[in-house]
C-alpha cells in the first residue's frame, strides 16, 4: 500500500604483474598445503615480489588448513546462520533496517522472517486496521523512488479502515513533514481479496490532496474510469507475507505487491504499528 504514496566482503586483493627475476626463478617452489612453519621457512627464500602470489596460492588451496593470517591474507568472516526462531528472525530484520543495511541484506532478513508468519488469513483479520509507520521499502517501490532525495525529514504513515481513522473499505498513505503540519495524503479503496485470504486489493477511487494545518487542498481524484496525469486506475494486490495481530503498538507487518500494475509488482514494505 505504501507504494501508492509515490504515485504522488572478503576484501579484494589487487595484484600487479611483475617481471620474473633470476632470483625468483631460483627460489624453491612452496608446498601450498604444508604445515604453517614450513610456509614461514619457505617464505624467507622468496623475494618480496612473490609475497602476494604466495598468499593467493595459500587461499586457493581447498585442502589447506593453514592459518591464512600468517600468509598475509585477511580471511572473510563466515556468513551468519539462518535464524531458528521467530524472535531471532524478527530481531535480525529490525537490526538490519536500523543499521542501514543494504537492500539485499534487508531482503534476506525478510526472507528469513516470512516462514515464521504467526497469522493465518491476515487480510481478513480485523487487527489489520490501524495506523502503521513505514520502516523500509524496496528499491523498486515507488515510494522509495519518490522520497530518495527528499530534502526534509519525513514520516510515511499508512491508515487502514476505521481503526486508522478511515471509512470502512478505505486506506490512506501519508507523507508527513514538519511534524505533520504539512501532509501529502493519498487515499484509496482497500478491501480483502475474496480469492486470496492473505491479500488486500487497493484501487480506485483515489483521492490525492495536501493538508496544511487543518486545511485540505485537493490535488486530483480518479474514480477509475481512466488513467490521469498523476493518478492511475489500476487495482493492485498487496499480499501480507508476515503479520503480527496483537493489535498493540510494535506489531510488524511485511507486505508485497504480487499482482496489478507491472510498475509496482514486486515492491515490498515493512511497517510497524504505532
Amino acid at each position: 500500500m505504501a507504494c501508492l504514496a509515490a504515485r504522488l566482503s572478503s576484501p579484494l586483493i589487487h595484484t600487479t604483474s611483475l617481471p620474473r627475476s633470476s632470483k625468483q626463478n631460483k627460489a624453491r617452489p612452496l608446498r601450498v598445503c604444508a604445515h604453517a612453519q614450513d610456509i614461514q621457512r619457505e617464505t624467507l627464500k622468496v623475494s618480496r615480489r612473490d609475497l602476494a602470489k604466495t598468499a593467493m596460492l595459500s587461499v586457493a588451496s581447498a585442502t589447506c588448513q593453514l592459518p591464512l593470517m600468517q600468509a598475509g591474507v585477511a580471511m572473510a568472516l563466515p556468513a551468519k546462520d539462518p535464524p531458528t526462531s521467530q524472535a531471532e528472525a524478527r530481531q535480525q530484520l529490525l537490526e538490519t533496517i536500523s543499521s542501514g543495511g543494504d537492500s539485499k541484506e534487508v531482503q534476506l532478513a525478510i526472507d528469513n522472517l516470512v516462514p515464521f508468519n504467526p497469522t493465518n488469513e491476515p487480510a481478513r483479520s480485523p487487527k489489520l486496521e490501524g495506523e502503521w509507520r513505514l520502516l523500509w521499502s524496496s528499491d523498486v517501490a515507488e515510494v522509495t523512488k519518490a522520497t530518495k532525495d527528499f530534502p526534509l525529514p519525513f514520516q510515511s504513515i499508512q491508515l487502514i479502515g476505521p481503526g486508522g481513522g478511515m471509512e470502512e473499505g478505505r486506506a490512506a498513505n501519508l507523507i508527513r513533514v514538519f511534524g505533520g503540519f504539512i501532509t501529502l495524503k493519498l487515499s484509496s479503496s482497500a478491501v480483502p481479496d475474496p480469492a486470496n485470504s492473505s491479500a488486500v486489493t487497493i484501487g480506485p477511487p483515489f483521492r490525492l490532496g495536501l493538508l496544511v494545518g487543518d486545511k485540505y487542498f485537493p490535488i486530483q481524484e480518479n474514480d477509475g474510469a481512466e488513467r490521469k496525469d498523476i493518478l492511475g486506475n489500476e487495482f493492485n494486490e498487496f499480499s501480507q507475507l508476515y503479520f503480527e495481530d496483537s493489535g498493540k503498538p510494535g506489531d510488524l507487518r511485511v507486505s508485497k505487491v504480487t499482482n496489478g500494475d507491472p510498475i509496482v509488482i514486486g515492491s515490498e514494505f515493512v511497517h510497524v504499528r504505532v
